[in-house]
């Protein structure tokens, strides 16, 4: 069962929040649209560590090419490109 955009941002919010707080961060305030990286809550290495954590969860296959701020950007954008991934995935399969 795929799972819903809500249950993904949740998820995504809850690995955030453990990045932000290795670095002494907190990541409560970030909104669903705001860009990560302009939050500054992690650093360089901890977004791509997120991007990686993302991939691995969710088994997306996340290519160079899929590395963009409108895709990767935020915890909304993130949602929606697993939830296409996951649909695209489930299409294959069946």
């Amino acid at each position: 069962m795929l799972a819903t955009r809500s249950e993904i941002i949740t998820e995504l919010r809850v690995m955030l929040a453990e990045l932000a707080a290795q670095l002494g961060n907190d990541s409560s305030a970030i909104a669903e649209t705001d860009v990560i990286p302009d939050c500054e809550v992690v650093d360089s290495a901890g977004l791509i560590e997120f991007v990686i954590m993302v991939d691995e969860k969710y088994q997306l296959g996340i290519e160079a090419e899929d590395m963009t701020v409108d895709q990767l950007g935020t915890i909304g954008s993130i949602a929606d490109f697993v939830l296409a991934r996951q649909r695209r995935d489930s299409v294959r399969a069946g």
